[in-house]
């Protein structure tokens, strides 16, 4: 790490690190930095409370802030002037290079207040090697029936019943029990478990984005000798490995009779597969749906809707108590596809609080404006639409087609301005990086087609109905295949 890299680290990411937290974080790591039992340098102090009321939340840590935060930690030290000078800035890092790891501490110290399974987990070595015995014995007693208790089990749960056993073992070699007592069939279960759910998550993972990246391969020799475990009965029949592993060939042979079994177990295993993984799984379901879409399958659809009812039942679509920007985008244009608008409208108004604050206006006017036009009322939808500043890739491709769309929806006669726009987002679709392959051809391929169909609808050009129609039969993948389809008609029609 190069020093400049070194002085980023003390100086900055401490303050990127607490920008993230709330008010009342900060106000519990004042009184953690502020105990003698954490922290005995009162300038760490200064420097924390310094950062807290004049920097954090309010505004950068430029030259001037920099000065101010220097004052509040060395209040005895001669005041710099407009900025820090060498020897200056070197003693304002020192202290806050030391702030960051309290603050580092202070973040593992939550966690162990939110995550019971890391405290015991590090509770039982020091019960343990201080023969503590009884109490080893009771809270082991306890953590197992809660995790028994618990059916919808997550990787980090199978873990939580390795590292269990484990404790268990290093007991029975404390209490000088092997000879009489043991639990290595135990051990040896949960260790299994563990490594297959685990083995498993990661090998989705690759072939996620093996399918996603052209770019990426990886080794699938040691995923191949674990078969032979995997084919164990008292494995082969195990909810979460068994689901896992009709995900990962379905992610790879992509068949309707494997999502259909993904469906199957989905339903019939709900409640013995965590949030998190029955979120995994269902992604993987709408990805199987999404490229059926692509190829020109829309009734695949409603099978989406479905999926996103499911979710919102089961309260999976949230993360982190956020709704991402693209996730929702996803959710109301699907609805609108097979005619929900009145769910549309009342998960826009659900999820509106859980939007980033940063983009939450904007991400509302483009699901509304999708509403609107999926309803028809276009001079709505554009209404909406330009409203919509910029929040990622996803939204602004996708206004930009909706823009599209409008604009051909409203224009009763042929207009340059409305083909110069279909142009530019063309040029805009084909020279971003940010896109896959795939996507960029799908997009590319839509606007297109719609240009030849503008163009014929308003006797510009020598293409026909059927010449467009047998020209998008053709394409491999292109975006909202069906709408395109439904514009063709309606040239046949005049």
């Amino acid at each position: 790490m190069s020093k400049n890299q070194n002085k980023r680290g003390g100086r900055f990411l401490v303050v990127d690190l607490l920008n993230s937290f709330s008010k009342s974080e900060l106000a519990d790591l004042g009184s953690f930095v502020a105990c003698d039992y954490h922290n005995t340098d009162m300038q760490i102090v200064y420097l924390l409370e310094g950062l807290r009321n004049e920097v954090i939340h309010q505004k950068a840590f430029d030259d001037a802030a920099q000065c101010v935060v220097y004052r509040a930690t060395f209040p005895k030290k001669t005041a710099p002037k407009k900025s820090l000078n060498a020897q200056q800035k070197a003693s304002l890092l020192a202290k806050m290079t030391l702030l960051l790891r309290l603050v580092e501490t202070f973040l593992m110290n939550e966690e162990l207040k939110e995550n019971g399974a890391c405290k015991t987990e590090l509770l039982y070595p020091q019960l343990l090697r201080r023969k503590q015995f009884a109490l080893f014995n009771r809270n082991m007693t306890k953590d197992d029936k809660a995790l028994k208790a618990k059916t919808n089990k997550s990787v980090a749960d199978y873990a939580r019943q390795f590292k269990m056993q484990s404790s268990m073992l290093h007991y029975f070699r404390k209490k000088e029990l092997l000879t009489k007592e043991d639990n290595l069939p135990e051990l040896v279960e949960t260790l299994d478990i563990y490594y297959l759910v685990n083995k498993l998550e990661l090998y989705v993972s690759c072939i996620s984005l093996t399918d996603i990246s052209a770019h990426k391969s990886y080794d699938y020799t040691t995923m191949e000798a674990a078969s032979a475990l995997l084919n164990l009965p008292q494995y082969a029949n195990h909810p979460l490995i068994q689901t896992y592993q009709v995900a990962a060939d379905l992610l790879k042979d992509n068949t309707i009779e494997l999502y259909q079994k993904l469906i199957e177990l989905l339903n019939t295993h709900a409640s013995f597969i965590s949030g998190y993984d029955l979120d995994n799984f269902y992604k993987i379901a709408i990805s199987f749906c999404t490229s059926k879409i692509k190829k020109g399958d829309s009734t695949y659809y409603l099978q989406i809707f479905d999926l996103f009812q499911i979710m919102d039942d089961k309260d999976l679509l949230k993360e982190e108590n956020f709704m991402p920007a693209n996730k929702l985008k996803n959710i109301i244009t699907v609805s609108c596809k097979v005619g929900e608008f009145d769910w549309a409208k009342e998960t826009i108004k659900k999820y509106r609080l859980n939007l980033e604050k940063e983009h939450a206006d904007s991400v509302y006017h483009f699901n509304m404006g999708a509403v609107a036009f999926y309803q028809n009322d276009f001079k709505t939808a554009l209404s909406h639409f330009i409203r919509v500043d910029k929040v990622n890739l996803a939204y602004d491709i996708n206004c930009r087609i909706m823009l599209l769309k409008s604009h051909y929806e409203l224009d009763e006669e042929y207009d340059e301005r409305t083909i110069r726009t279909f142009l530019l987002s063309e040029r805009f679709i084909q020279s971003h990086k940010g896109l896959i392959p795939r996507d960029k051809k799908a997009y590319k391929n839509f606007v297109r087609i719609l240009i030849n169909i503008y163009n014929t609808r308003h006797g510009n050009g020598k293409m026909t109905a059927e010449k467009i129609k047998a020209k998008l039969e053709k394409l491999e993948f292109v975006s909202d295949k069906k709408w395109l389809e439904e514009k063709i008609e309606g040239l046949d029609k005049k």
